[in-house]
């Protein structure tokens, strides 16, 4: 190739405005979002759209340097960014998840760690969204022993994602204009505007229709990203006057503080009202430097805003798992004033540590100032010297490797192990309940011992204590439509002996473990029609229609059936007050079974609680008696089915409230066992033991099971 047509080569395609050097008013904008998420978090447990401005800012630094790359001829070398760009993000993200794991260990509940591990290693694997979208994780809930101190990297696993595909997608850019002789501008412009408009388009959608999700997928978050290369194309191209410019900086920087105030983020977000912070955040960026002592950007370029800028991302990581091992020790609902200046504090003081001694170090020490003109490394506007080598690869290959071995190896470690922990006491739980070791109700009637020589059981997932029946129902084909799904079965007995029907809500189901002993017993059989949040009531008000449906036509195969017994749930207890009531319909459904000749077991409804019984009784394993409460907060002072019970002689009840209340005290340990699981679910491994007084309830009243 002769002189004249390597230097054709080398020209650049077009003139654009200079797009080099430091941004000091991207980086105050960087530290003012990442402040906004901390305050939020701590004082207001809201969202306030700062996370958008990360993956903003993100995105038009990313920009700028391809964009460039490909205008001066420029290879991007992919497998080098990629390399370069995980060097930067995991040591620093790798000791905040290992020594937030380490924490968890000791503050979260036991039945939390085993979940605890499997976020550490979506995060250090950059899955977390995903994670978080899958298990519909409500981002908004103000439980803090249900909130993931690893929650929070769902927005850098995202971004993780972001920043290798954006680089394949400016490949194509490249492609279009090398090969094709395309125009550069025009080429970004179609490949990423059509990002922007199938991305919202699709945000806007899943917002509306399953928001939970939508707020972790990163599909829905693309256009975020793709408006920030728009922006990085407009700044190339267009510069305001200054006037126009120092108003667009001050209106960008009102519309981000007062996003979360005014915006509904916990129904509305990352829809079309995430456009809110995104159009802020592209205000100041456009507006740039003003170089006007009247312009927002002074605030932004300040030197205590610059300061935190640089840590900004070491703060992002440090700040949400203090806050939630902060109120799951405290046992607060949220920070306060004081203690939530506090927290913010540390977290400061915290990043700037990592910043120092983590990030600088393994890029070579502290930045120079020519260093500071390169601006495209994500969250950190500094990247540093390389370490004592000329080889640009070894740096970011050993830092990756390391930090996947020896941050990913102790995962795996605690993930084998928490798994053979939770198996063990599973099993526990199944053959140790009713035992002399985990007598659970029966301790009541023998007078409970001070001390048990084990730790309470279950003290694993506690999805694993709803119990069910194991078997497909064999006559499904004759049951109406759509009713199959709900039904199960179990038989001990011929199909001559009794059959009791369970049928109902969760609350029903749970009595499932008391009354399969007494089935497995007398050697009948049962059968169960079960569908969660649904009362069996003959009222068809529910707001969801599966319910409605549900109801009838249980009701139609249950008269078709005519089993011996029905057992269902007829109170409604309430979480944070004694307004225990009848199920609305209760005594026209129950008046319809005993009328075809079915005998109804009543079950009285259990105490339900605002907070979660399970968590609270393990992060106060030295003292229940901060989750216990009067029995008298929680139910009615007789039994609202008594006069139903007492006026049909087919209607026989079932009260075990003073098996959850001894003593007139509800409480979440009774003889070694947990009784609840979450805040109104009793434990299978206590329901079990309440089995027997289930048994002399009903032989009392004349039921002979």
């Amino acid at each position: 190739m002769s002189t004249a047509e390597k230097t054709r080569r080398r020209k650049p395609l077009g003139t654009y405005l200079e797009t080099r050097g430091f941004r000091p008013e991207v980086q105050g904008l960087r530290a003012l979002a990442v402040l906004l998420v901390v305050m939020y978090h701590v004082w207001f447990g809201k969202v306030s759209g700062g996370v958008d401005v990360f993956l903003l800012v993100s995105a038009f630094l990313l920009s700028l340097s391809n964009l460039r790359k490909i205008n001066e001829h420029k290879p991007l070398n992919l497998i080098k960014y990629w390399l370069h760009v995980f060097q930067r993000l995991m040591p620093t993200a790798g000791v905040v998840l290992l020594l937030t794991l380490l924490a968890s260990y000791f503050i979260m509940p036991a039945s939390r760690f085993a979940a605890m591990v499997a976020d550490a290693k979506a995060s250090l694997l950059y899955y977390q969204n995903w994670h978080l979208a899958f298990s519909a994780v409500d981002y908004y809930q103000q439980n803090a022993t249900l909130k993931t101190p690893f929650q929070h990297f769902w927005s850098l696993s995202m971004q993780g994602q972001i920043f290798f595909l954006w680089p394949i997608l400016f490949a194509i850019v490249a492609l279009l204009v090398r090969k094709f002789r395309f125009n550069l501008m025009g080429s970004a412009l179609m490949v990423f505007g059509t990002v922007f408009v199938a991305s919202l388009t699709w945000s806007v959608i899943s917002t509306q229709t399953q928001q939970a999700f939508a707020y972790f997928d990163t599909r829905a978050r693309l256009w975020e990203f793709a408006a920030g290369t728009l922006i990085a194309m407009g700044s190339m191209l267009w510069k305001a006057p200054r006037v126009l410019r120092i108003v667009m900086g001050w209106v960008g920087v009102v519309g981000l503080v007062s996003a979360g105030m005014v915006l509904p983020v916990e129904t509305g977000f990352p829809g079309y009202l995430a456009l809110w912070p995104i159009v802020s955040g592209a205000l100041v960026m456009l507006a740039g430097n003003t170089e006007s002592r009247f312009g927002v950007d002074r605030i932004l370029m300040s030197r205590p805003l610059l300061w935190v800028g640089e840590s900004a991302y070491a703060l992002y990581l440090v700040h949400w798992p203090l806050l939630i091992l902060y109120m799951v020790f405290t046992n607060k609902p949220h920070a306060g004033v004081v203690d939530g200046a506090l927290i913010i504090g540390v977290a400061v003081g915290l990043a700037w540590v990592l910043h120092r001694f983590v990030e600088q170090p393994l890029r070579g020490g502290k930045t120079t100032r020519a260093q500071k003109k390169d601006t495209t490394a994500p969250w950190a506007a500094k990247p540093a010297s390389s370490w004592r080598t000329n080889n640009p690869w070894i740096r970011p290959i050993i830092t990756v490797i390391a930090c996947l071995a020896l941050i990913g190896g102790p995962i795996a470690v605690a993930q084998n192990w928490v798994t053979d922990r939770d198996s063990r006491m599973e099993q526990l739980a199944e053959t140790g309940a009713g035992t002399d070791e985990f007598p659970g109700a029966a301790a009541i009637q023998n007078g409970e011992p001070a001390l048990y020589a084990y730790p309470p059981i279950p003290a694993s997932n506690p999805q694993s204590q709803f119990d069910g029946l194991t078997q497909q129902c064999s006559d499904a084909s004759s049951m109406p439509s759509g009713l199959e799904k709900y039904c199960a079965e179990d038989s001990w007995g011929s199909e001559d002996e009794p059959l009791t029907v369970v049928v109902g809500d969760s609350h029903a189901e749970q009595a499932l473990a008391s009354y399969r002993p007494i089935a497995e017993d007398n050697q009948s059989n049962m059968r169960a029609f079960l569908l969660g949040g649904c009362h069996f009531t003959v009222v068809l008000d529910s707001p969801e229609q599966d319910c409605n449906t549900f109801r009838k036509q249980a009701m139609q195969e249950i008269l078709r059936e005519r089993p011996d017994n029905v057992l269902m749930l007829v109170t409604a207890a309430q979480p944070g007050s004694n307004q225990e009531v009848l199920i609305p319909g209760i005594e026209e459904t129950v008046q319809k079974l005993t009328d075809a000749g079915i005998n109804v077991i009543a079950l009285r409804d259990n105490p339900r609680y605002t907070e979660d019984l399970y968590n609270c009784a393990q992060l106060h394993a030295n003292d229940t008696g901060v989750c216990s409460a009067p029995v008298s907060e929680k139910l009615a002072a007789t039994n609202p089915a008594q006069e139903l019970i007492d006026s049909n002689p087919g209607v026989f009840g079932v009260d075990l409230t003073e098996y959850y209340c001894p003593d007139g005290v509800c409480t979440p340990l009774i003889g070694n066992i947990y009784v609840y699981i979450d805040h109104n679910h009793i434990s299978k491994s206590y329901a079990k033991t309440v089995s027997p007084m289930m048994r002399q309830q009903l032989n009392a009243q004349g039921l002979g099971v």
